[in-house]
């Protein structure tokens, strides 16, 4: 059995999760207009709006449809915005890539002159599509069909069957999004009429639609097996295609094919609601965007991303967008079961002093139950920071931080990150912190992990391996108010535009040591070198922490022990513990022991950790409840479960949690309840569908009496890691459906 750990938590040796953060949009922009402006002088690029629709009217036929494009149409529906917004992520745009923001009122002649008499290419499928929008948008419905169609006629006599395709797919969407069903059932029969072979996206958009169809009718039978039927044939469509590529070195797998992923989630929302037995409706989100003050935010970009896809950047053709009206309200209709993520998109200076507030867990669950799901998005006000500020450079064994006293607010979280390479590594944090200030030694500091980063040659970078220790470094802080259940209120990192940041710069330098000469062998890329004058040095000065960090870092660095690094490092990491028992230092000894199915060990580290935290997350928690699991102490293990699970959290532990209660109480219902009441939330992979394999298992137990016993045996060998006897059984038994239960167990990490 595999028990892998969480990528947040994992000691970064050779290659490390690195945050490059644009520091610039994230921290402060000051004087925006001047710099855009002072970029347009120095670029030779001076037009405005005004030039640019002149020029539409004078320039030769050609230029025209290059300007239409780039300015009205490239941008999808809802047009660009500065920064895209979700709980997952959050992604910026170019500064010096900035374009003009044209309103509806500005582009729409173009936008239709161009679907009208524009050229013969993908661009056309673009503005038909945003047109579309448009019309559908403002209630004419049988228009925004119309534009479809007429662009996909003009460009039937050209060779672009999948841009044909994609306008009359969306022609179906709209008939479907209406309840117009008979009508986007004949869409869907002649296109398969008049196409001699349709693309595999394609032929997996059709099934999905006719899908949602039927669960909008009442009918999720049908439609949990229109979409099982479309998984096998786009499997068996991507194995051929495969074989042609049989001399390629890309490793595409299905994770890489969005509409895959979909019918993937989607089967996972219709075998909750079977198992449910109920029937899903689709429904009506909508809710409204606002400042703390009461403001409206309008023209804010709304996009709602299905959980598989939520990972990925916003597209110009995310199927759920709209905008927010004058009011700051917005709406999607006929938006079926599944989980989602929302995001927002705005201008820096929609959000310049102000932030959304949101966890990466934060999900809007449709569940078929409710007919409206109300989703509203309040900013808040940025914290302002007080020091230190601007680049200070402080010599003191304590830094001194201090901030603005947010309301409500039972604690705070300071984050760090430092500048390397043209980036920024945004590495530790320090939290629990009662007031608005806080003295932390700098030896605190120190001892916050940081990240290796890699040049263009493929070389370590030295400085970012000294992390917090090296005095040149430039080092930035921010800090995170929350409340006593543990929600985020507000942070201090975001947009501003105004002349108020100049004194709130959060730089500063940590001055309070030397270079070593062992140091600088690291610096001059002797990494061997360093590594054993660190070892000496500790040898020598058992109270050089230091010293005793950089082995730690350095420990397996070489190529060739990679995969011993964690037994080369744990006598020291458990040194480093004790002499500096950071929480961060116990947790990287304890995860050790739990990768080593070590469970005494694990107990002495996880205890002393738990010394050292107010609360367990769910992560912890789970961790904490595998390890009872194992060693056979089943009842605490699920009291210990459901408490994890009740936090916010990914659910990634669940399936263990499956397994337990399964061994425990051998009652399929029971297990089967809990799998959708937290499914597991995937980060661009593919996780267990609990709900299904459990559903199958109950099916298949009734085929014998010795199942549930078979059940409780292989769990038991389970538990006890017993990998001889489990591959034998894998081998023999007929119970296929609790095989696969099995096997996703080894899938939980």
């Amino acid at each position: 059995m595999k028990i892998r750990v969480k990528v947040k938590h994992l000691v970064i040796a050779v290659v490390g999760i690195l945050t490059f953060i644009p520091l610039l949009m994230t921290f402060i922009i000051p004087n925006l207009e001047l710099y855009l402006a002072e970029k347009k002088i120095i670029s030779g690029k001076v037009e405005d709006k005004q030039e640019i629709l002149e020029l539409l009217s004078t320039t030769s036929i050609n230029k025209k449809w290059e300007i239409i494009q780039q300015y009205m149409i490239e941008d999808g529906y809802t047009g660009k915005f500065d920064i895209y917004i979700s709980p997952s992520m959050t992604s910026w745009e170019d500064l010096e890539a900035k374009v003009m923001d044209f309103s509806w009122e500005e582009k729409l002649p173009f936008i239709i002159d161009f679907v009208e008499n524009g050229p013969l290419n993908e661009n056309l499928v673009t503005a038909a599509k945003t047109l579309a929008f448009y019309y559908e948008r403002i209630g004419e419905v049988e228009k925004a069909k119309s534009t479809l169609y007429q662009a996909s006629t003009r460009l039937a006599s050209n060779n672009y069957s999948y841009e044909r395709e994609e306008l009359l797919i969306e022609r179906i969407r709209i008939a479907k999004n209406h309840g117009q069903w008979e009508e986007a059932n004949q869409y869907s029969q002649d296109m398969g009429e008049n196409f001699k072979t349709l693309q595999m996206d394609s032929i997996a958009q059709l099934a999905q639609l006719k899908a949602e169809m039927l669960l909008q009718q009442g009918d999720s039978e049908e439609a949990y097996q229109e979409v099982t039927k479309a998984i096998k044939q786009y499997e068996e469509d991507y194995k051929i295609e495969r074989e042609k590529w049989s001399d390629s070195d890309d490793e595409i797998t299905l994770e890489n094919y969005p509409y895959y992923q979909r019918l993937k989630s989607f089967e996972q929302t219709l075998s909750v609601l079977k198992a449910r037995g109920g029937v899903g409706n689709v429904v009506k989100i909508s809710g409204r965007i606002v400042k703390s003050d009461g403001t409206p935010l309008k023209n804010i970009g709304v996009f709602l991303k299905e959980e598989s896809d939520k990972n990925h950047t916003i597209r110009p053709d995310e199927k759920y967008q709209t905008l927010t009206d004058n009011d700051g309200y917005y709406e999607f209709k006929g938006v079926i079961p599944n989980n989602y993520q929302l995001a927002i998109g705005v201008h820096y200076e929609q959000i310049s002093g102000w932030t959304w507030v949101t966890d990466m867990y934060d999900t809007v669950e449709i569940d078929g139950s409710k007919d409206d799901v109300t989703y509203d998005i309040t900013l808040q006000k940025l914290i302002a920071i007080k020091t230190p500020v601007n680049e200070e450079e402080l010599v003191d064994n304590t830094v001194h931080f201090e901030w603005e006293e947010v309301e409500g607010a039972s604690y705070y979280e300071l984050g760090f990150g430092y500048e390397i390479d043209g980036g920024w590594i945004g590495t530790g944090s320090i939290s629990n912190i009662k007031e608005s200030q806080a003295d932390i030694p700098v030896e605190d500091i120190y001892n916050l992990q940081g990240g290796v980063a890699f040049g263009d040659t493929d070389i370590v970078s030295p400085k970012s391996l000294l992390a917090y220790t090296h005095p040149e470094n430039r080092y930035y802080w921010k800090v995170a108010a929350y409340d006593e259940n543990g929600k985020i209120i507000t942070k201090s990192d975001g947009a501003l535009l105004d002349d108020q940041s100049y004194g709130n710069l959060p730089f500063f330098y940590l001055k309070q040591r030397e270079l070593t000469t062992t140091d600088q062998l690291l610096i001059d890329g002797k990494i061997q070198e360093a590594l054993n004058e660190y070892k000496e040095n500790y040898k020598q000065n058992p109270d050089d922490l230091h010293s005793l960090r950089m082995i730690i870092r350095l420990i397996g660095i070489e190529e060739d022990h990679i995969h011993d690094r964690d037994e080369l490092a744990i006598s020291y990491m458990e040194d480093l513990a004790m002499k500096a028992p950071s929480p961060f230092n116990i947790h990287e000894v304890f995860l050790y022991y739990f990768n080593q199915r070590d469970w005494e060990l694990f107990h002495k580290w996880f205890e002393l950790y738990r010394k050292q935290v107010d609360i367990l997350d769910e992560y912890d928690q789970s961790l904490y409840a595998t390890v009872l699991m194992m060693k056979g102490q089943h009842r605490e293990a699920s009291s210990q479960f459901a408490e994890a699970m009740a936090k916010q959290g990914d659910n990634r532990y669940v399936g263990y949690w499956l397994a337990n209660e399964l061994y425990l109480n051998d009652d399929f219902n029971h297990a089967l309840e809990i799998a959708i009441e937290y499914p597991p939330y995937g980060y661009g992979e593919i996780v267990p569908n609990w709900v299904q394999l459990v559903s199958k298992m109950a099916e298949e137990s009734k085929q014998s009496k010795a199942y549930h016993q078979e059940m409780r045996e292989i769990l038991t060998l389970y538990f006890a890691n017993q990998e001889e006897e489990m591959a034998k059984w894998r081998r023999e038994t007929e119970f296929t459906n609790l095989k696969n239960f099995i096997n996703a167990l080894d899938d939980v990490n």
